[in-house]
């Protein structure tokens, strides 16, 4: 068994500190004293001051203010007093100091050869030895430990299914005050209902007044002695019977969708093959037009538009767009340089412009 200290020993025989019996001791001692000291300030201030020797002298100095006994007895009582508690107290933090001193060392202590051969009222009949074997105090505690982990097991699922249930009825709670705002019922709420889901319904009712009985007409008779605006027992046998019909139309049209999904897929293999067919023809075409139209503009030098179509009049004067072709501004500035070196002849010399322009067309 492990060592205790004698503190400990006497802490678990009285269920409380031996410290904190002194405490209230000098805690009682210190309240008498207040007492006795309110009680003697109180006597010597209901006392006469001339009794206490406070009477105004019977020469008074001519420049001497006038004497107040009842201030003087009052100042003097104060400060008498206040010396006397300071005294008393301090006399009584000193000397209980040594009397807590002495009776821990003294009186509230075991000695230490006696502790280990002290037994508590609540630990008797109980065996603390270690003479079983080890296989049997496994046992025992596998024995000790398993019911008990069991029942904090069901504990904390008993824990959680109350809180789950807790949040279910709180949804509840708030879907059937919803309902009773919408149809407008006076029905008897529960008993265990608190006051503010009370309070949260008294608004909720207040809101479905104010909004009209959205849904209230279910509530009345819903039978064929209805109005127009409320056949909804005829609607509903309707509806009924016509469920049966419906089953079977579904399933007809389910073996319709079968059999037209089978010829599209049929449709769908001969467009195919129509466009495999075709595919070496449209090759054929493109290649040709993309030929004819390198050969349009590189050659001839003509300006041809996404579709192939000529470009407009001021795209005419274009001769050529092709790599190393001139336009007919470059041509024209040629023929003008060669004017001025002199190099064209007279007279002839713009019919032979003419007829090389005509040519280069």
């Amino acid at each position: 068994m492990a060592s205790r200290s004698d503190t400990e020993l006497l802490t678990e025989h009285f269920g409380y500190p031996p410290v904190s019996l002194l405490d209230q001791i000098i805690n009682t001692l210190n309240a008498l004293a207040e007492r006795a000291l309110s009680s003697i300030e109180s006597g010597l201030l209901n006392a006469p001051p001339a009794a206490l020797g406070f009477r105004p002298p019977k020469y008074p100095a001519p420049d001497a203010p006038e004497y107040d006994a009842a201030t003087a007895h009052r100042q003097e009582v104060e400060s008498g007093v206040h010396a006397l508690e300071t005294l008393l107290f301090a006399s009584i933090d000193r000397d209980f100091d040594l009397f807590e001193i002495v009776v821990m060392r003294n009186v509230l202590t075991v000695s230490a050869g006696d502790i280990d051969w002290v037994t508590l009222q609540h630990y008797r009949d109980l065996d603390f030895g270690g003479d079983g074997d080890e296989s049997e105090s496994g046992s025992v505690e596998s024995t000790t430990t398993g019911p008990v982990n069991d029942l904090r097991r069901r504990l904390q699922a008993s824990l959680k299914l109350r809180v789950m249930l807790e949040a279910e009825k709180a949804r509840n709670r708030g879907l059937l005050r919803e309902m009773r705002r919408l149809v407008g019922s006076d029905v008897k709420e529960e008993e265990d209902t608190t006051e503010e889901t009370a309070e949260e319904e008294e608004e909720g009712h207040g809101e479905g007044k104010r909004q009209g009985k959205a849904f209230g007409f279910l509530l009345g008779d819903l039978g064929l002695s209805g109005d127009k605006q409320t056949p909804v027992s005829t609607t509903a046998a309707f509806g009924v019977s016509q469920l049966e019909g419906l089953r079977q139309l579904s399933e007809d049209l389910r073996g319709v969708m079968k059999e037209l999904g089978k010829d599209e897929n049929d449709d769908q293999d001969e467009d195919e093959e129509k466009d495999k067919k075709k595919d070496w023809r449209r090759e054929r075409l493109e290649y040709i037009e993309g030929a004819t139209r390198r050969h349009l503009q590189q050659v001839r030098g003509l300006e041809l538009g996404e579709n192939g179509e000529v470009r407009g009049e001021e795209d005419e004067a274009m001769v050529g767009v092709g790599k190393g072709m001139m336009n007919g501004k470059d041509v024209e500035n040629l023929e003008r340089v060669v004017g001025l070196l002199g190099v064209g002849v007279k007279g002839g010399g713009d019919g032979q412009v003419d007829e090389d322009r005509m040519d280069e067309s």
